[in-house]
């Protein structure tokens, strides 16, 4: 079972709804986690400082404390508050992870503009590169998510990835055990060259071929949904013949999935799909919430203040 005892919760405080901190308070009070809330101030650039005095930047950082402060207070009070400032929201927020210990980061996403995608460019960033584990929740996203799709390479060789497999489907039935949830995991496959073998091949050869690698696939999900042992009830799989984007995005738009389960950072598979400008624009289109888990050993490029 996946835990996470130290939880960073990142809100717009003049925002007149918190998605991510209902989903943070939901999860902190679940696993009797530590919680700290924090609001993003960015530095006042060089050009406007002929306009904005000393004194109005202290105005708009003490209005800030004051509006975070309240949003703790009415949850309780229990939480930790902060106001970070900075000229790069992502590098302050995976700082702040650094510098706090936290292994969770939650915060929403695609509820400001909707038109420009539910991943921005400080979502992409903290999915690259944030040394923890990253919850976006998306605009219809639930603090008690039902249905979660968990994204997985059954077929991969690599032992770092097998384990990050093995993190992500932990995560995803650490949740579902908490909120009552059902997990279906995911794993697209495809046969090695289908393309290009598909015309040198004879039809009945090369229908061998497909079949023996629809075969191989079905095989290697079913070992690894066997190891889960006692935890394997109600836990659905879903085998499916195609690219591991273009089968995730077909799938979370004809079903309704609450929250995406997946890797990041991995050479190969779906689990490192997020990385590259392809797999950037397919981010764009989901429209609910990711919950991204990192590789053992994980070292993120951002250096602490």
């Amino acid at each position: 079972m996946m835990n996470f005892s130290n939880i960073l919760v990142n809100v717009d405080a003049v925002a007149g709804e918190h998605p991510a901190l209902d989903q943070a308070a939901e999860l902190a009070d679940r696993m009797n986690a530590e919680l700290t809330i924090v609001d993003l101030l960015p530095d006042v650039p060089e050009k406007a400082r002929r306009f904005v005095t000393d004194r109005i930047e202290q105005e708009l950082v003490d209005h800030r404390w004051d509006l975070i402060k309240a949003i703790a207070e009415r949850r309780g009070g229990r939480a930790r508050t902060a106001v970070l400032r900075g000229p790069a929201p992502a590098v302050s927020l995976i700082r702040e992870v650094m510098r706090g210990g936290h292994d969770l980061l939650i915060r929403a996403h695609g509820t400001v503009n909707e038109e420009a995608g539910p991943f921005g460019p400080i979502d992409l960033q903290l999915l690259r590169k944030c040394p923890c584990p990253v919850w976006l929740v998306g605009p219809s996203g639930h603090p008690r998510p039902r249905r979660i799709l968990a994204a997985i390479d059954a077929g991969c060789n690599d032992p770092g990835e097998a384990e990050l497999n093995q993190a992500i489907l932990n995560a995803a039935l650490t949740i579902r055990d908490l909120e009552g949830s059902h997990v279906t995991v995911l794993y697209a496959w495809s046969a090695f060259g289908f393309d290009l073998l598909q015309w040198r091949m004879p039809a009945k050869e090369f229908e061998v071929f497909v079949e023996s690698a629809r075969a191989a696939a079905a095989e290697d999900l079913n070992r690894f949904i066997a190891d889960l042992g006692p935890r394997r009830p109600d836990v659905d799989t879903l085998l499916v013949e195609g690219e591991p984007h273009t089968s995730l995005l077909d799938y979370a738009g004809s079903h309704v999935v609450d929250l995406v389960v997946m890797g990041t950072v991995a050479r190969t598979g779906l689990a490192g799909f997020v990385m590259g400008n392809t797999a950037e624009r397919i981010l764009r289109q989901l429209r609910g919430s990711v919950l991204a888990i990192k590789p053992a050993g994980f070292v993120s490029p951002i250096t602490p203040a």
